[in-house]
């Protein structure tokens, strides 16, 4: 017979059910009694247990002792207690290996116990005897309802030793030890006939030594339940002389006119190949868990854990060898931004082409790990000179800087590039988890810096980053402590000596530095998700300021700055519908979002996609501080925005600055050809006023027209303005 064909017959379609609450032992049992063609339910918990066995009955449990919730050893007994689950054998797999343990295991009506760490032929030697065994209590149990039929008492022993079973049975005399009855396994297996063995003592087949060790076994059993059980090896000899390695199983029975036990024999010996196999299966199975535990599933990269154990060998390298050993944390800049337009899909692709990128950087005995997100770590060993360090770094940066051109993407061509933060042992004598915090913090301050940079740990920089963090503490405690607050700045129409609107400029009420500024304490959380969520609160503080007003009777509009790293959020234009829900109808062309040229548009084709969304939303969009930054032509053309706001650092010098007069000029004149409003910042006097009306510029906002005041003030100086001063210039008409 064949190893395949043994396996197949001795599993005979039954039916385990395994509990554990550690999913690797879970899935190298499924895996093991699987491949023995057994059917294979798990349940992590007892409480799970339970409701699987209530659904139905499997052939037989194995059941972990300690688990949270209901352990192993409650679960049997509720299992026990229960008519329909009493009979179903429950054998223990648990590290508890005391006599006392496996006492308890069988008082409550476990039928074996299996020591963790376990061994796969043994599992399956214990689970093909007892299922056997549970077939046979089965029949008997069939053969005593049969009784009423009269039945004979040799037709029922034909039933008991089922001839079919692959597995030698003996059923001998309690009190004797004299066989009464042999199945026909028994003859293939031992080779002597029933003739043969019928009226001989229990171990007359056994090897001498193990005869007294077998007789006091069965003696011992009398003294137990009936459900109480000895499984293990026993020696047996062949007719013909030969040593046969047996697996033994003893149990009591009920039997006709006696009172009898069962002995199951199954050769070990025949089944070690198909065994053999079957561990192999297991080992691959444990190695591919192990493989998904320390490689990243995406790249095949080494992950966290993965990175944290070559780590702690570079450590040990460098210790030995006098060399430093560099950690490199590398972070794609604006992939966030990247991955929402291409798609999840798009994204992964990305991500692996970085990684073989990377990966053609190393030298023999580097590190490359992925460890979250786009985030990768470069582990450079062997240093022997400080100077080697930035060329290594450089390397990696130009090949991930060749562009990408990714199936997936629509054939679009991507650039990328990363920001970088290095910490070197043993200059940061820390462990592994420390120095990978510091090449983090390290990276942290050099994307702050702008996209592919590179940053070295140092004491200073991890004070800076400790700062950061303690700010953005304390600023998000003063969010929760409604410590923050909107003040408004009016913008005006000159000519025409109207109010326009009110930009929204936050402040800090301080509890001891007073009222702060915007620029005393935003640029501090630059980066954080505290910015993202401060900004969602201005939008909807204007809004309601909006409504408390309209309610007072005064129409006014209301912008408010807009980050870049708020507009580039995924949840940005859902967030902005949630909130205008809220006002119904207040949008309407009198909201807007003011975005600064020079906070960073990297994505052009998102933020006029932003842009859109905006406008089918009601709401209007100005690009703040125009003409400061290097893109401001690009920005003009490819972007819709309503408004051009002139930067006030051109303003406030226009008067004595031919050159600062010359780009307010031009960008007056920008926003006229692409038929673009334009508002002047930075007004500070009338004068001022006098020459942008000149120059065809209308609208302005400055200390010379009003400082930004509460929200309760804007009523009053709206029903005042113009004052005299500014009511000279209305109806003034521009210069020729």
């Amino acid at each position: 017979m064949t190893a395949t064909a043994q396996t197949a017959e001795t599993a005979d379609g039954g039916d385990i059910l395994i509990v554990d609450d550690n999913p690797n032992n879970l899935a190298v049992l499924r895996a093991l009694l699987g491949a023995a063609g057994y059917k294979v339910r798990p349940a992590l918990s007892g409480a799970i247990a339970l409701r699987a066995v209530a659904a139905s009955l499997p052939d037989l449990i194995l059941l972990d002792v300690r688990m949270p919730g209901i352990d192993g050893y409650e679960t049997c007994r509720r299992l026990k207690a229960d008519p329909r689950s009493r009979d179903i054998p429950v054998i223990f797999i648990s590290a508890l290996q005391d006599t006392q343990d496996k006492l308890s295991g069988f008082a409550i009506g476990g039928v074996d116990y299996v020591a963790k760490p376990f061994q796969g032929e043994e599992v399956l030697a214990r689970v093909r005897t007892h299922v056997a065994l549970r077939r046979i209590q089965c029949q008997l149990e069939s053969m005593v309802a049969a009784r009423t039929c009269e039945l004979s008492n040799s037709e029922a022993r034909y039933r008991v030793m089922f001839e079919g079973s692959p597995i030698a049975i003996l059923v001998y005399d309690t009190d004797t030890l004299e066989i009464l009855a042999v199945n026909a396994a028994f003859t293939r297996i031992l080779g002597y006939t029933a003739a043969q063995a019928l009226g001989q003592p229990l171990d007359f087949t056994i090897a001498p030594i193990q005869r007294a060790t077998l007789r006091a076994l069965a003696h011992t059993l009398t003294e137990h339940s009936e459900e109480a059980a000895y499984t293990g090896r026993l020696g047996f000899l062949h007719r013909d002389g030969a040593s046969l390695d047996i697996e033994g199983v003893l149990q009591r029975i009920g039997y006709p006119g006696h009172k009898a036990q069962i002995l199951m024999l199954q050769d070990v010996t025949a089944r070690r190949h198909a065994e053999d196999l079957l561990q192999l299966a297991a080992k691959e199975h444990q190695r591919q868990l192990e493989k998904s535990a320390y490689y990243d599933a995406l790249t095949g990269l080494p992950n966290r854990a993965q990175l944290t154990e070559r780590m702690r060998q570079g450590i040990d390298q460098a210790n030995r060898t006098g060399c430093a050993m560099a950690v490199c944390f590398l972070d794609i800049d604006a992939f966030g931004t990247l991955n929402d337009s291409h798609g999840r899909d798009g994204g992964d692709r990305l991500l692996i082409g970085v990684a073989e990128r990377l990966r053609a950087s190393l030298r023999g005995g580097d590190t490359l790990a992925r460890i979250g997100g786009d985030e990768f770590v470069l582990l450079l060993t062997g240093l022997k000179r400080d100077d080697e360090l930035d060329p290594l770094v450089q390397k990696a940066q130009a090949h991930l800087a060749e562009p990408f051109v990714a199936r997936g993407l629509s054939g679009l061509t991507v650039m990328l590039s990363a920001s970088v933060g290095i910490t070197v042992y043993p200059q940061d004598n820390a462990d592994p988890d420390t120095l990978l915090r510091h090449a983090d913090q390290a990276m942290i301050i050099a994307k702050q810096r702008g996209r592919g940079q590179c940053t070295r740990f140092d004491r200073e920089s991890n004070l800076r980053i400790t700062a950061h963090q303690e700010a953005v503490a304390r600023m998000r405690a003063a969010l929760a402590r409604r410590e923050f607050v909107l003040y408004y700045q009016p913008k005006v129409d000159m000519r025409a000596g109207s109010v326009i609107g009110a930009e929204a400029l936050i402040r800090w009420r301080h509890p001891e530095r007073g009222l702060l500024p915007p620029g005393a304490f935003l640029p501090e959380i630059v980066g954080d998700e505290l910015l993202v969520e401060l900004g969602d609160w201005v939008i909807g503080e204007a809004l309601q300021q909006m409504a408390h007003w309209r309610a007072e009777g005064l129409e006014l509009g209301v912008s408010v700055n807009v980050a870049a790293q708020q507009l580039a959020h995924p949840e940005f234009i859902e967030r902005l519908r949630v909130q205008l829900s809220r006002f119904p109808g207040m949008a309407a062309g009198r909201f807007e979002l003011e975005v600064l040229e020079t906070s960073g548009l990297e994505n052009i084709d998102l933020v006029e996609h932003i842009i859109g969304a905006c406008r089918s939303l009601g709401l209007a969009f100005a690009i703040d501080d125009f003409g400061t930054g290097y893109s401001s032509l690009t920005y003009l053309r490819r972007l819709s925005a309503d408004t051009l706001k002139i930067d006030q650092s051109f303003v406030g010098d226009m008067l004595d600055d031919p050159g600062d007069l010359a780009i307010v000029t031009g960008v007056i004149a920008l926003a006229a050809a692409f038929r673009r409003a334009v508002v002047a910042e930075g007004v500070a006097t009338v004068a001022h006023g006098e020459a942008l009306l000149a120059l065809g510029c209308a609208r302005a906002q400055g200390y010379g027209i009003a400082r930004p005041m509460p929200a309760r003030d804007v009523p009053g100086w709206v029903a005042h303005w113009p004052d005299p001063a500014w009511q000279a210039l209305a109806g003034r008409p521009p210069a020729p």
